[in-house]
């Protein structure tokens, strides 16, 4: 576990990132502007695919244009990242240079939809041995909605066949 520290929420996850690569910083690294040159030495050291939103497809075709570091993601053109990728990428590039454009919540948004689903270890053929599975799961989901002292207007219930049978 880490705790990464900076004035953006990218760069903070980059610094997060850091504990786990080098222990001598003993779980805790801050990046601030005062220390600029150790953050790109940081971004310079962090996989294109290790920055926080970068998946394995977008890590593939960053490569290919010969961006394989946080550094020269940080370092590439916004105008070209963004009409040659998405928007969200472009915020991701102001991020590692220090521009705050990811907004911080102060609590996280109310969820939209609750689920409580489960895959049986076995085939359930009684009728009352189903009514039991899904009153369970029916009431784990209102535990749960309870517990984020949240309302809802609607309940689904769906029951199917495995589609590997």
């Amino acid at each position: 576990m880490g705790v990464g520290i900076a004035p953006t929420k990218t760069l903070a996850k980059s610094a997060q990132w850091a504990t786990k690569q080098w222990p001598q910083f003993s779980g805790v690294v801050a990046l601030t502007a005062e220390n600029r040159n150790w953050i790109l030495k940081l971004l310079g050291l962090q996989p294109v695919g290790e920055v926080w939103g970068v998946g394995r497809r977008l890590t593939e075709k960053l490569n290919a244009l010969g961006i394989n570091t946080a550094l020269q993601l940080a370092q590439a053109n916004t105008a070209f990242i963004r009409k040659n990728f998405s928007v969200i990428l472009e915020r991701t590039v102001r991020e590692l240079n220090g521009e705050s454009s990811i907004s911080l919540e102060e609590a996280p948004p109310a969820k939209q939809q609750i689920v409580c689903s489960r895959s049986f270890g076995e085939r359930i053929t009684d009728k009352d041995a189903m009514h039991q599975a899904v009153v369970q799961y029916a009431e784990r989901a209102a535990e749960k909605l309870r517990g984020e002292r949240q309302y809802c207007r609607q309940v689904t219930t769906f029951v199917r066949t495995s589609p590997l049978q």
